[in-house]
């Protein structure tokens, strides 16, 4: 299957993979033939992209390692949890109970089924974002930590403060969170309290959790004290937030988020996390992290500094940069009738690099 952006949908592809909605319901299944009607639904829903069928790459499957049922019913239960408390003040424990349930869900998957690659679908739905990047940033650093060999017990402490590190939003105004375009001074100020009002919510609610409290109140530190609202640096930062400061500003960069427009892609935001490495983000950390997210996901179309155009094939994660492309058209020779492999990461290749992202920008 290829992957695209829904700027380049058609009337007429068919689909390779189901599309959800961002709280996991099924919009359309496998093999639905795209027309007027249904590419209307999708961009008015603000889907980000398709999997499409392609007969060249056919044995490419981009799976995300986390299924969108799971990412979706994570997402429900935060805006459940996050309208209970702006309307009561406070946390409640039916709506923590869903949030620790649809984590154990995510680890039980990557312990049980950790095959797939992570989504990296940026989110474009301003009203929907305060709900689903938490999600994407709680899968991804379970991901990486998972990987690491983080014991079960820090795995679900990590779920859940990344699930929640935003919770203090609840006490701020909607129309701050949701505003397009520059946040004024003003504005600026009154988003960085989330972190401690994140805190005292759930100090006040269980007041024994100190670490998920902790990782909440300092996932906008940075490594080099820059940070808020405490300016810790270095160690002195919890491990849960360093890793999820790392996770929460890779999934911002890729999303339309409060105050910013631009939208990056997978491979410039890795490059922007690498360039801050030992400066806002532990490196230690960093490296972990970018050889588990890949910089140009299975199914996208690519075109090399040789002029070549081809799919990624496989993202070839730990080789940052350095996928495996599925060549599908050469200079001189046109559209290839047999297609084949080129892995980057080989010796023989280095001279080969990506060098423009098709059919998504």
């Amino acid at each position: 299957m290829r992957r695209i952006s829904m700027k380049y949908a058609r009337p007429g592809m068919i689909l390779g993979y189901p599309v959800f909605d961002p709280y996991g319901e099924k919009l359309l299944d496998t093999g639905v033939r795209l027309d007027e009607h249904n590419l209307k639904t999708l961009a008015r829903m603000k889907i980000s992209e398709l999997f499409i069928q392609d007969n060249r790459v056919s044995d490419i499957v981009a799976l995300p390692i986390i299924p969108p049922e799971i990412e979706g019913r994570a997402s429900a239960a935060l805006r459940q949890l996050m309208i209970e408390t702006r309307i009561r003040g406070r946390l409640t424990i039916e709506g923590i109970r869903n949030i620790s349930s649809v984590v154990n869900a995510m680890i039980e998957h990557l312990s049980f089924s950790p095959m797939g690659e992570p989504s990296v679908a940026g989110i474009l739905s301003r009203k929907d974002f305060i709900y689903v990047q938490p999600v994407k940033t709680a899968i991804l650093s379970l991901i990486v930590a998972h990987k690491l060999k983080w014991d079960k017990s820090q795995l679900a402490s990590l779920g859940i403060a990344a699930m929640l590190k935003d919770i203090g939003y609840a006490e701020l105004p909607e129309e701050i969170l949701h505003k397009p375009g520059e946040l004024t001074k003003d504005d600026l100020a009154r988003i960085r309290e989330h972190p401690t009002r994140g805190h005292k919510l759930l100090q006040q609610f269980n007041g024994k959790n100190t670490t998920v409290a902790t990782a909440i109140m300092q996932h906008h530190e940075r490594w080099n004290g820059s940070g808020y609202p405490l300016g810790l640096r270095g160690t002195r930062i919890s491990p849960l937030a360093q890793l999820l400061a790392i996770a929460d500003s890779y999934t911002e960069l890729i999303s339309v988020s409060p105050g910013k427009n631009k939208i990056y892609m997978p491979h410039e935001a890795i490059e922007f996390i690498m360039a801050f490495s030992g400066e806002y983000f532990n490196p230690q950390l960093v490296d972990a992290f970018v050889r588990q997210i890949p910089c140009y996901p299975a199914g996208l179309t690519v075109e090399l500094n040789t002029k070549e155009v081809g799919i990624i094939s496989d993202s070839r994660c730990g080789f940052i940069g350095r996928p495996v492309v599925r060549i599908c058209y050469r200079p001189g020779e046109g559209i290839l009738e047999k297609p084949y492999d080129v892995d980057l990461s080989k010796p023989e290749f280095q001279s080969k690099f990506v060098v423009k992202i098709l059919d998504y920008f």
